[in-house]
């Protein structure tokens, strides 16, 4: 066996193995998924959502509105409250005209660098 057959053996030995340890790690997940997954629980909720659907009075109804309008305005608070301190972050870095230690460093090496070449 010549060395260039010697060296192909070997490259395919070892595309082979990889390609078989990824199908091995892939079939471990799937595993794992099935394992851990949460169907049996939905399927429960399912149940119990079809059973609250018969059962729709006004009360609750207005009770599950309000909670989801609830939600919704605290979502949007935060929503609200995040963008405002983006804005003042932005505001803050607009308005600072000195530049911070991490700039001056970079800065005065790039001036040095400009120097020191011929």
């Amino acid at each position: 066996m010549s060395e260039l057959q010697q060296g192909l053996l070997i490259a395919a030995i070892g595309m082979g193995l990889v390609f078989a340890i990824i199908i091995f790690l892939w079939g471990l997940m799937a595993l794992m998924m099935q394992v851990t997954s949460r169907e049996k629980l939905e399927i429960g909720a399912e149940t119990q959502d079809e059973q609250l659907k018969g059962e729709k009075s006004p009360a609750n109804l207005s009770n599950e509105l309000l909670l989801r309008a609830t939600v919704a305005a605290v979502a949007v608070r935060l929503a609200l409250e995040k963008t405002k301190t983006r804005q003042a972050f932005r505001q803050q870095d607009r308005d600072s005209d000195t530049l911070t230690p991490w700039q001056t460093v970079h800065r005065n090496r790039q001036i040095e660098q400009k120097r020191t070449r011929g």
